[in-house]
């Protein structure tokens, strides 16, 4: 195989970082526009997302038979940068879900029908996009740039766009594409969005190092795409894919976080990826529908893992079969032995990938501004208890900036359902962000997983922090518990966040109430107990709750859910008879699902002594 020519290889990494930027546009869409996590059926929201992977199969199809292709791949990449523009224009809602859809069917249907006609350059355009969009995204902090509507957002909207020039003037010729690489290229795009080039889950396991090591590796992945391929350099490949999937996926330490050590597995994870990729380049050729299809089996993988929290199930080991399938394809296909890059190439790229995990540390700080907050009260202590619904509001846009605002009028946040990872939701650490932009501290609880859960926002350097995982009692999202006690002001106090997950039948939750109940009895000194309870007041569930001597906060307050129109009190907070709530407040906001609850609390012996 011939050295890839570098301005082919520019077009399809601008293709590739357009598609990556759409999906993260369009993924959140399926479960907060199209239906409802946890309510739509996820049966009716996988048929609509395959769908739209199945419209690419029938264009590939059309544009091949009738000999079409660049005229057809040239309008379908239009359609795909237009629908990207729209997004920075359009504010949520079901405009945005036919923006976000229409893109990524605009987008997979490009690259089906141009890779096949830049065979020598595939492997390495896709890696390079790909390492482009974990370097941008790292850097914005993994506020996805869809989600933003600032000046980095439109900066990089314009150079992705130059990025794509060529790709509208250079035809190639139609070659095909490895019939290997065809068949795995999208399921390998899933693999590396979930987790070997995933900059917000590697941040859970060592904050910004592990960003900036995620964007390094993505770099570096663009090196192994242009080394010769051996067969013992392909097996290498696919031990170390599983591996790092395995690592990243399976192991957690006693509290269900990630150790800081499982950063090892992005380091290594997308070059071994990278590398298969090039080695299934040769053989068999297949084109443009082959390639396509991929896209359906993505659709699958997505839903296959993520349904798995609906559904009861954890696919945790369905991500290490997929990394051994494509090690196992990459590690067997023909002996070719690749293209072999200038030594000063591979230099550059090596330089690049310094510079890369250098964007990634340094960004976040220059890209995410902290909001102006008020001084703290020292006689008071405001507290916040909100479901965040992974950052999306009633609208299905996602606006840490509007929350942020809500929890940095509080002294502390009581925070539920904070996601940290997840793919599904565009594949950022919201709770990374939010802590920038909020000035605070954060504290994460695992729950469903150890990148989605709950957590505590404060003012502290320190703090004494217990984390206890709840038995589910049937229930299929997993529930835990989170106190910090922080140095300082109310070093006295703990200050708790939970979820509580409902089953069927009885009210749902009285069993893990109870199982809080106990756990929060060991806790010494005064509490402030807050989150989204899934109970309703004079319920069993909420007697449980305040047998423990607490006192609600807001005793027949305002309903909190749904946001848009409230029904049912669900989201509480509780305090230690020596705290009294004052000023709660139920903001009508639609930053999410839910209505944050926010109070004040003094000491009931201080307030005593202000009212004489």
């Amino acid at each position: 195989m011939n050295r890839p020519g570098w301005t082919d290889v520019v077009a399809l990494a601008g293709g590739t970082w357009l598609l990556l930027d759409l999906l993260r546009a369009w993924t959140p869409t399926l479960i907060t526009i199209f239906g409802q996590a946890a309510s739509t059926p996820p049966e009716l929201i996988g048929a609509f997302a395959l769908a739209c992977m199945v419209v690419p199969v029938v264009l590939t199809l059309i544009g091949t038979r009738r000999r079409i292709s660049h005229a057809a791949a040239s309008i379908a990449l239009a359609a795909a940068v237009l629908s990207r523009i729209g997004l920075e224009l359009t504010d949520g809602g079901r405009p945005h879900l036919v923006l976000a859809s229409g893109g990524v069917v605009a987008a997979v249907t490009w690259l089906a029908l141009a890779l096949p006609r830049h065979r020598e350059a595939a492997v390495t355009g896709v890696v390079a996009g790909l390492a482009v969009s974990v370097t941008t995204h790292a850097a914005l902090g993994t506020w996805g740039a869809v989600w933003r509507s600032d000046g980095w957002a439109w900066a990089l909207l314009v150079v992705q766009i130059a990025c794509l020039v060529p790709a509208f003037t250079r035809r190639g010729r139609e070659d095909g594409l490895g019939r290997r690489l065809a068949l795995t290229l999208l399921p390998g795009l899933f693999l590396s969005g979930v987790v070997v080039a995933n900059a917000a889950r590697a941040s859970v396991a060592a904050g910004d190092l592990g960003a900036a090591a995620t964007a390094c590796a993505a770099t570096l992945a663009i090196l192994a795409t242009l080394v010769p391929v051996r067969r013992w350099s392909t097996v290498l490949a696919a031990v170390a894919l599983v591996l790092a999937v395995a690592v990243s996926a399976l192991i957690t330490d006693a509290e269900g976080l990630l150790p800081a050590w499982t950063v090892v597995a992005f380091l290594i994870g997308m070059p071994a990826l990278a590398h298969l990729w090039l080695a299934a380049n040769a053989g068999r050729r297949a084109g443009a529908v082959t390639i396509a299809s991929g896209g359906v089996v993505w659709v699958a993988l997505l839903f296959a893992y993520y349904a798995g929290y609906d559904l009861g199930y954890r696919a945790d080991w369905l991500l290490v079969v997929v990394a051994a399938v494509i090690g196992l394809v990459g590690a067997t296909a023909p002996a070719a032995s690749g293209p072999t890059a200038r030594p000063a190439v591979l230099l550059g790229l090596a330089g690049a990938a310094v510079v890369a995990a250098a964007l990634a540390l340094v960004g976040p700080t220059v890209t995410i501004r902290p909001l102006e907050t008020e001084p703290a009260d020292d006689l008071q202590v405001r507290v916040a208890a909100y479901n965040l619904r992974m950052g999306y509001g009633m609208d299905g846009v996602f606006r840490p900036r509007e929350v942020s605002s809500v929890l940095a009028s509080a002294d502390v946040a009581l925070i539920s359902e904070i996601d940290r990872g997840w793919f599904l939701n565009g594949g950022q650490d919201q709770l990374a962000i939010l802590a920038r932009l909020t000035g605070r501290t954060a504290w994460f609880g695992a729950a469903a997983d150890p990148v989605w859960g709950d957590a505590v926002l404060l003012d502290a350097d320190r703090a004494e922090v217990r984390r206890h995982q709840l038995p589910s009692h049937g229930a299929v999202t997993g529930a835990q518990a989170i106190a910090v006690r922080p140095d300082g002001r109310w070093s006295s106090t703990w200050f708790v966040s939970t979820h509580l997950q409902p089953t069927d039948g009885d009210e749902g939750v009285t069993a893990q109430a109870a199982d809080l109940a106990d756990w929060v009895r060991t806790l010494d000194g005064e509490v402030i107990l807050g989150g989204d309870f899934n109970m309703q007041e004079g319920s069993a569930a909420h007697a449980t709750v305040t047998s423990l001597g607490l006192h609600d906060a807001s005793p027949r307050g305002m309903p909190t859910s749904p946001a848009d129109r409230p029904e049912q009190r669900i989201d509480y907070l509780f305090s230690s008879p020596t705290l009294r709530a004052v000023d709660v407040e139920v903001p009508r906001l639609q930053a999410s699902d839910h209505l944050p609850v926010i109070a004040s609390f003094a000491l009931a012996a201080m307030d005593t002594v202000s009212d004489r």
